[in-house]
């Protein structure tokens, strides 16, 4: 495709854009309850398959760090070494170990269907040793999982969620030792065979390219500052994690699934990119960008490897220094296809262009290490003027264009589940109309166009977060959720933001109204419908 083409293309793209029949919302002028209008173009209806949730992780919610005979993490081992004060700490975080019904409930309100949170390792396994069980945090989670239930909502179990214990990161290295596949997999063998009768939906570990990315470039437990991690350490832990939920994939087909029927998803996380220009460089550069992002985690679960630009982009950049370790050819066959569905966390979508043009690669508030991924990638990230924080800027689009993206990548029968996606403010108010209300409209509004129009198999989307919790770095200060927790006084109150009254009448509804912030010029421009969704994916397909 040149460049003549893709504009043409763009053109034709645009003019299919027609506007539906929306329906503005006012911002509240009080506590009331919004005036609301159903939604009525058939383009925003949620599907009665489709669900709908919001989320909680375990180390950054439940707090009680070291109650009922829960063990070291590697959050608590690193924090309290360090001496972190505890408001830089989740050693007491929302005490959701304690007010868990309270937060249930609070879903419930919402009408939600579905409530996502992970199980600590170190509750069930002090140690990580499976021979020492822990009864009163394998109780812990059967109580979770009853009240969610009796709340009417379904809950969705991810296995790993970042704080494995430390006795394992000493005892052997963690991740970045093959030790840790079999560590973990006995793990979820236990969690599948204690709670299996009562979760259909798994997702074994989260997120582990933002895990490995942060935590081997020294941003993150169990790194810090002062680690020496080499360039690649990174790379052996992804390769260790996606190994780890394959052997947990194939265990699970093999010893629960004809009786438990469920289904097993991996996490990823994306900043997903679009080319910021429609000359062929910049068009290859996104893709690459985002095979780097997604590809990475989901190729070798669908074709039994990584994806060939990857592995010859880093060749050309490090030489013959292995970077990224090779899969066996029983490992492969392992991998291919051990996997349900991808469960993407997707906050903020960004513009790249090929590095050779230049530019320094710009983080503007998001995760640190995504820079590192973009050097790697060979590419340069290039900020809309003012952004300053990714968590606060709404690129609705992402959810379209990933989702396409994946479709023509591996295929029409991956599901896909969003996550984790929501709006993080550096404000502790409860008025949040005019900034998530607005955000979460524009978000399902592209994701629901994806489902009813493109024909996707996305499953379902979750909120981040319920609450506002720990949100790591930023400690207490970046607030993600629906419901507001009072850190600030210490009492832990918890209180529904304005923006619950947009997910309640939206359940109620089964529509996705549009909400617009009061300076309608200004939020129509931020969330405007994507334009160029498979602008550059159509032609890189005839790549491959």
């Amino acid at each position: 495709m040149s460049p003549t083409t893709a504009t043409l293309a763009l053109v034709a793209i645009l003019a299919l854009l027609a506007p539906g029949r929306a329906r503005n919302f006012a911002a509240p002028a009080d506590d009331n309850v919004p005036e609301m209008v159903t939604e009525t173009d058939p383009k925003y209806k949620i599907p009665k398959s489709f669900l709908l949730g919001a989320g909680t992780g375990a180390y950054q919610s439940e707090g009680a760090w070291n109650k009922d005979g829960k063990g070291v993490s590697v959050f608590d081992y690193l924090f309290h070494k360090e001496n972190y004060p505890t408001n830089m700490t989740g050693d007491i975080a929302c005490n959701s170990y304690e007010r868990y019904e309270e937060d249930i409930k609070l879903a419930a309100q919402m009408n939600l269907d579905v409530f996502r949170f992970s199980i600590a390792w170190t509750r069930i396994f002090p140690n990580g040793d499976i021979a020492e069980k822990n009864d009163k945090g394998v109780q812990h989670y059967h109580n979770v999982i009853k009240t969610i239930k009796a709340n009417g909502m379904i809950p969705m179990v991810t296995i790993y969620h970042f704080d494995h214990p430390q006795a394992l990161e000493t005892k052997f290295g963690g991740w970045l030792s093959e030790q840790m596949i079999q560590a973990y997999v006995d793990f979820a063998d236990f969690i599948f065979s204690e709670y299996g009768s009562e979760i259909k939906h798994w997702v074994t570990l989260n997120e582990p390219n933002t895990h490995c990315l942060l935590v081997y470039n020294g941003l993150f437990p169990p790194g810090s500052a002062s680690s020496n991690y080499a360039a690649a350490d990174m790379y052996t832990c992804i390769h260790h994690e996606i190994l780890a939920h394959a052997t947990a994939y194939r265990l699970y087909e093999r010893k629960y699934k004809e009786q438990q029927g469920g289904v097993v998803g991996f996490g990823a996380c994306t900043f997903f990119s679009r080319p910021n220009s429609t000359e062929w460089d910049d068009i290859l550069a996104s893709d690459r960008s985002n095979m780097f992002d997604v590809g990475l985690l989901l190729h070798p679960l669908v074709f039994g490897d990584y994806p060939a630009v990857v592995k010859e982009t880093l060749k050309l950049a490090h030489g013959d220094e292995p970077y990224l370790s090779e899969f066996t050819d029983e490992q492969k066959e392992m991998l291919r296809g051990a996997i349900d569905f991808a469960a993407i966390n997707a906050y903020h979508g960004s513009k790249v262009a090929d590095r050779r043009k230049g530019g320094p690669n710009q983080g503007a508030g998001g995760p640190p290490g995504i820079v590192r991924l973009w050097n790697d990638a060979n590419v340069t990230s290039v900020l809309d003027a003012g952004v300053s924080n990714v968590f606060e800027e709404i690129t609705g689009w992402i959810l379209r264009d990933v989702s396409l993206w994946i479709r023509d990548n591996f295929g029409p029968k991956l599901g896909i589940f969003f996550t984790e996606n929501g709006m993080g403010l550096y404000s502790s108010s409860t008025d949040d109309w005019e900034t998530r209300a607005v955000y979460h409209s524009a978000y399902l509004r592209e994701l629901m166009r994806t489902v009813n129009e493109d024909g996707v198999n996305v499953l379902g989307y979750s909120v981040w977060s319920l609450l506002d919790d720990f949100e790591w770095s930023a400690a207490y200060t970046r607030e993600f959720g629906l419901v507001h927790v009072d850190f600030e006084n210490g009492t832990l109150a918890r209180t529904l933001k304005r923006s619950h009254h947009f997910f309640k009448r939206m359940m109620a509804d089964r529509s996705v109204p549009l909400v617009l912030a009061s300076s309608t010029a200004s939020a129509a421009a931020a969330i405007a419908p994507a334009v160029c969704v498979v602008l550059y994916s159509s032609a890189l397909s005839l790549l491959r």
